[in-house]
């Protein structure tokens, strides 16, 4: 059955009928066109060559009547068959074929103009048309006169009859192979796309791992099976890490939440008690740490929907790296060092840029063992953010699946106690590196020692320049 605002499709509404359907138009009015086009130019040439023969014909004659060689009967030439009259001014015959002797002059009134002129008749007294008449003008020995050739074309429309009569039994014999050949040529070329939809119509959202058929052919429907093969892999990928996302979620917001609940009963519980200071104090860590979390989560939400990112403008990034420097010291932990920075103006968002150097700093900080090294540098046309740290480090295999959403290489580099854990924090640094037309990546750092240097380059401001006093 199938389901609502899915209509039954129709056999002439596919694409097989459709493909065949134009092929056979499209053969059956060449073929037309073809063959009305070559029935034409026989019927052309075959008529010309009749004309020819008689103004030969005619032009023998007439020669024979001005030598005053000719007699009152014209002499035939071996078969010919066609008539022949020699007449005067007063168009009265004078001389003439045997086959038409006797008769009334062929044509009625001479031309008008004194040129050799051709002329179609229907029918004559001497036999049946149609015919194709030759008027020569001759000079007699009595004055001006014309010399009449008349030649039937009934042989010549048999031929053109028979040939149009050929081409009306065998354009729909054409016809016939050509829409049985399409048909079939066609069910062959879309039958691999028929078992691809078959399979693409059993995959659900809740197992994505079948993948359709590729045919054995290397051409585009191929490619097409490939190409939604890899599309379905990443829709896997992506599928597998949002449920761990969910569920590393679920469980970074389920901890602050039962903690909080617990320390906010003990404190009503005992109002009275000292230590509901200390209660309340760690009831806003909780609260802190789910807030960035949230805060995360609407960040990537946000870059899903393409919703904007609010106010952009000039920003000073050395006044940025400055203040994230202050912000790690102050959370104690690994030593933080300024390695060196020069004023750099950039376009873009304030806000977004102060986010992606407290992710690349809580980062550093999260996996490094006793220091943090941070440094602004500036190009001609990029400003350059380095954050060091002196960890373990990323391999290279990892470091472009490090930034997708909700990765997690492992639980010594992904979950700490500092609340993290979630695997966005490096794809939201990603994501505002694309929206300021930058670009981050992974390096070894320069001394060989352990541990990973994220470095992000952003344009420089078009007005603003490097520096700035």
């Amino acid at each position: 059955m199938l389901s609502d605002g899915h209509k039954p499709r129709r056999w002439y509404s596919g694409i097989r009928f459709r493909v065949t359907l134009t092929a056979s138009l499209v053969v059956a009015l060449t073929l037309l066109a073809s063959g009305i086009t070559l029935v034409m130019l026989l019927q052309q040439s075959l008529i010309a060559s009749l004309d020819a023969v008689a103004t030969d014909r005619a032009q023998t004659v007439a020669s024979l009547a001005v030598t005053g060689d000719l007699g009152p009967t014209v002499t035939n030439t071996g078969s010919e068959s066609s008539l022949v009259q020699v007449v005067d001014a007063s168009n009265d015959v004078v001389a003439a074929t045997s086959n038409i002797d006797g008769q009334e002059p062929i044509l009625a009134q001479p031309p008008s103009a004194s040129e050799t002129t051709v002329l179609s008749l229907d029918r004559l007294s001497a036999g049946d048309g149609p015919f194709r008449v030759v008027a020569v003008p001759v000079q007699l020995p009595t004055g001006s006169g014309w010399v009449y050739v008349a030649t039937s074309t009934i042989q010549v429309d048999s031929a053109v009859g028979n040939l149009a009569a050929l081409f009306g039994i065998g354009l729909p014999l054409v016809l016939v192979i050509v829409v049985g050949a399409v048909w079939r040529a066609v069910g062959q070329v879309i039958r691999p796309v028929d078992a691809i939809r078959r399979r693409a119509s059993v995959i659900g959202g809740e197992d994505l791992s079948q993948r359709v058929p590729v045919p054995d052919s290397s051409d585009e429907i191929a490619s097409l099976a490939v190409t939604m093969n890899e599309m379905l892999e990443r829709l896997e990928g992506a599928a597998l890490r949002q449920r761990q996302f969910v569920g590393d979620a679920s469980h970074e917001l389920r901890s602050p939440l039962a903690a909080l609940q617990v320390q906010v009963e003990v404190a009503l519980a005992h109002p009275e008690d000292p230590g509901s200071a200390l209660i309340l104090g760690n009831v806003h860590g909780q609260v802190v740490r789910m807030s960035a979390l949230i805060d995360d989560l609407l960040f990537l939400a946000r870059s899903v929907e393409g919703a904007p990112r609010g106010s952009t403008g000039l920003v000073d990034l050395d006044d940025l790296v400055l203040s994230e420097l202050h912000r790690l010291r102050e959370l104690g932990g690994p030593a933080v060092e300024l390695d060196g920075v020069r004023a750099a103006r950039v376009e873009g968002s304030e806000r977004d840029l102060a986010r992606l150097l407290r992710n690349l700093g809580d980062n550093a900080r999260d996996h490094a063992r006793s220091l943090v090294s941070i440094r602004l540098t500036t190009t001609e046309k990029s400003a350059e953010i380095s954050v060091t740290d002196d960890g373990d480090g990323i391999r290279p295999e990892d470091r472009d699946r490090v930034f997708e959403r909700f990765t997690r290489l492992d639980d010594a580099r992904s979950r700490t106690d500092l609340g993290g854990g979630a695997g966005v924090g490096l794809s939201i640094v990603r994501q505002i590196v694309q929206d300021h037309h930058g670009t981050v990546s992974i390096e070894d750092r320069s001394d060989s020692q352990a541990g990973a240097v994220f470095l992000v380059r952003l344009p420089l401001a078009l007005n603003g320049g490097p520096s700035r006093s």
